[in-house]
C-alpha cells in the first residue's frame, strides 16, 4: 500500500477529477467513509446501539476541503439519527466549490452549525468537550506554518475534552509531510485517511497523535496514486501473503537454510544467541554462531540448539586470526551475519573489510559490524548482496552527522544511502525505514515503544536471517522482517506490558505472529 505526501495526494485528486470523477463525489466518498468509522466506533459500545438519539457528536470543520469531507459526514450521522453539532471555523462566505455546496446542503437539513471565527466562548467549548464523539475538520494535510486563532483555540478544547476524536484524513495541526506539530495538534483516537496513508501519520511525532488509523476507499485508482507517488510503501496484508516463505513438507534442515552468525564477545554472548534464537524461531534450519573463544563455552550453556564455533581472539573480540576460521564457516552457510556482541577494534576493521570484499553470499551487517565500517565506500565494492541494520546513532556515525539530523530525514537518509552504496537498509527505531538499492522504500507500522531494550536490535536482525535463509532476497527479507518483528513486540507488550518486557519476550512471542499469519493467509 503506497504512501502519498500531501502534494501528491493533490495530483491524484486532480488527475482522478480530470478523469471525469467529479470532485463533489470525491468529497461524499470521504465524508461517508467518515461517518461510517464514527458509527462504528459509536455502535460498538453496547449501550449506544439502540440510542442514536442521544448520542452528541460535534464535528469541528475548517472552510477547506477537509471541512467539506467533515460537513458531508455530519450530514450522514445526522441522517442516521445521532445528534450533531458542527462548529464551522470560518464564515459562510468563506466557503468556496465543493466545501461551501455540502454546507448548503447541511444547513437546509436543519443540522445545528454554530460559526466560531473569534475566540471560543466557555459555552461552545464545554458542548465540545461534553460530546460522546469529536470529529476534526479542521486543517487536513494541506497545512502551512503554525496553527493560529480559532483553529488554535478549537485544537486545545478538543484536547482538553475526555471525549474521543475522530481525525479526517490526518489529525489537525500534523504536517502530512514530515509529521511535524505546527505549534498545536489534534490528538486524535483514531483517524481515517482518504485513498492512501500520508507520510505524516507515520512518522513522528505525527504517528503519536493519529492513533487507530484507517485507510479509505474513496475512488482513486491504485493506477492513478501508483503514477504520482515516490515509490513509498506500508505492507499490506496482500504482500505479506505474497512474502511468506514456502515450508514443504518433504524438507530437511538444509531446505530452510544455513546461517552463519559472527558476534558474541565475552560478556555480549546475550546478543550472538538473541540472535541466533530468533533465526532459528523464524525458520532457519540450522544456525551457526562463531564467537571468540573466550565466549564460546557461555553461549554453548546459554541455548541448545545453536552450533558454536570457537573463533581466535585477542582482549575478548575475535582476531584477525580467526578468518580462516570464519571463511571456512561461511562455505557451508547460505547466509552471513556479523555484528551482534562482537564488538570494535582495528581487528574487526580488517575483518569486515575481508568479509564485505570476499563473501559472495548475502551478508547482513549489524551493531558492532557496522560500527567496524570505517569508511561506508567499501560497501561498493562488495561481492554479495547485503543488508545493513543500523540504528540513528550508527548511521550519524557512518554519515558523519548526528543522530537529531538522521532521525529529522529518516526517509531520504535511507533512500540516499542505499541508492548511493548499493545496499539494502533497516534504519531502525520509531518509523523503522527499509530502503532497497533500487529506490522501493517501505515505512513499518508495528511495534511498541516496550522494544526499545537492549537485544531487540539482536532479534530483529536473527529474523531477518531467518527469513532470508529461506531463498527470500534481504530486500523481501527485511520488510517482512521488521513487520513481523513489531508484531511480536506488540504481543509481548499486550502479555507483559511495556515495562516489562524484554528481547526475549519478542522471541517468546514469535510464535503468536508465525500462528496468527499462517491461520490468517
Amino acid at each position: 500500500m503506497y504512501i502519498l505526501t500531501p502534494s501528491e495526494m493533490a495530483e491524484c485528486d486532480k488527475e482522478t477529477i480530470e478523469n471525469g470523477f467529479p470532485e463533489i463525489l470525491l468529497m461524499e466518498s470521504a465524508g461517508l467513509s467518515a461517518a461510517e468509522y464514527a458509527d462504528e466506533i459509536l455502535t460498538s459500545v453496547d449501550d449506544c446501539i439502540l440510542q442514536k438519539d442521544k448520542i452528541i457528536i460535534s464535528v469541528t470543520a475548517g472552510k477547506g476541503n477537509n471541512g467539506g469531507d467533515g460537513l458531508t459526514a455530519a450530514r450522514f450521522l445526522h441522517q442516521w439519527g445521532y445528534e450533531v453539532k458542527v462548529f464551522l471555523a470560518a464564515e459562510e462566505d468563506d466557503l468556496k466549490g465543493v466545501t461551501a455546496k455540502n454546507y448548503s446542503i447541511l444547513k437546509n437539513r436543519g443540522v445545528d452549525i454554530c460559526k466560531i471565527t473569534g475566540s471560543l466562548n466557555d459555552s461552545n467549548a464545554l458542548k465540545i468537550k461534553n460530546s460522546d464523539l469529536i470529529i476534526d475538520a479542521l486543517l487536513g494535510t494541506g497545512i502551512k506554518g503554525e496553527v493560529r486563532g480559532v483553529y488554535r483555540y478549537l485544537i486545545d478544547v478538543m484536547n482538553e475534552s475526555s471525549s474521543p476524536v475522530l481525525s479526517v484524513d490526518i489529525p489537525s495541526g500534523i504536517n502530512g509531510k514530515t509529521g511535524e506539530i505546527c505549534g498545536r495538534a489534534v490528538k486524535a483516537l483514531f483517524t481515517v485517511t482518504m485513498a492512501a496513508y500520508k507520510r505524516g501519520l507515520l512518522l513522528f511525532p505525527g504517528r503519536k497523535y493519529a492513533g487507530k488509523i484507517r485507510v479509505a476507499d474513496i475512488g482513486i485508482t491504485d493506477n492513478v496514486i501508483k503514477k504520482h507517488t515516490s515509490n513509498l510503501k506500508v505492507l499490506s496484508d496482500r504482500e505479506i501473503l505474497a512474502l511468506l516463505p514456502e515450508r514443504k513438507r518433504d524438507g530437511h534442515k538444509g531446505s530452510f537454510g544455513k546461517v552463519l552468525i559472527i558476534g558474541g564477545k565475552m560478556g555480549m554472548e546475550g546478543a550472538a544467541v538473541l540472535s541466533g534464537e530468533s533465526c532459528l524461531h523464524t525458520g532457519a534450519g540450522l544456525v551457526y554462531i562463531a564467537v571468540p573463544e573466550t565466549a564460546a563455552r557461555t553461549c554453548g550453556s546459554l541455548s541448545r540448539e545453536l552450533v558454536v564455533i570457537s573463533l581466535k581472539s585477542s582482549d575478548n573480540i575475535v582476531d584477525t586470526a580467526a578468518l580462516d576460521t570464519i571463511f571456512a564457516a561461511a562455505e557451508t552457510a547460505d547466509l552471513v551475519v556479523v555484528g551482534p556482541g562482537m564488538g570494535s577494534s582495528k581487528n574487526t576493521q580488517e575483518i569486515m573489510q575481508e568479509l564485505i570484499t570476499s563473501i559472495s553470499k548475502p551478508l547482513i551487517i549489524d551493531a558492532d559490524g557496522i560500527n567496524s565500517i570505517i569508511n561506508p565506500a567499501i560497501l561498493k565494492k562488495s561481492r554479495g548482496e547485503i543488508l545493513l541494520t543500523p540504528h540513528p546513532g550508527e548511521m550519524a556515525r557512518l554519515l558523519g552527522k548526528t543522530a537529531v539530523e538522521i532521525n529529522k530525514n529518516r526517509i531520504e537518509t535511507a533512500e540516499k544511502f542505499a541508492a548511493e552504496y548499493g545496499v539494502n537498509l533497516i534504519l531502525k527505531g520509531a518509523s523503522t525505514v527499509i530502503s532497497s538499492p533500487d529506490g522501493e522504500t517501505y515505512i513499518n507500522t508495528t511495534g511498541t515503544d516496550g522494544m526499545a531494550t537492549a537485544g531487540s536490535g539482536d532479534v530483529l536482525t536473527g529474523i531477518a536471517a531467518g527469513l532470508a535463509a529461506q531463498q527470500m532476497n534481504l530486500f523481501s527479507s527485511a520488510v517482512l522482517a521488521a513487520y513481523i518483528h513489531g508484531k511480536a513486540g506488540e504481543k509481548a507488550a499486550e502479555k507483559y506490558t511495556e515495562y516489562y518486557m524484554t528481547a526475549g519476550d519478542i522471541i517468546e512471542n514469535l510464535s503468536v505472529v508465525w500462528k496468527q499469519l499462517i491461520r490468517k493467509y
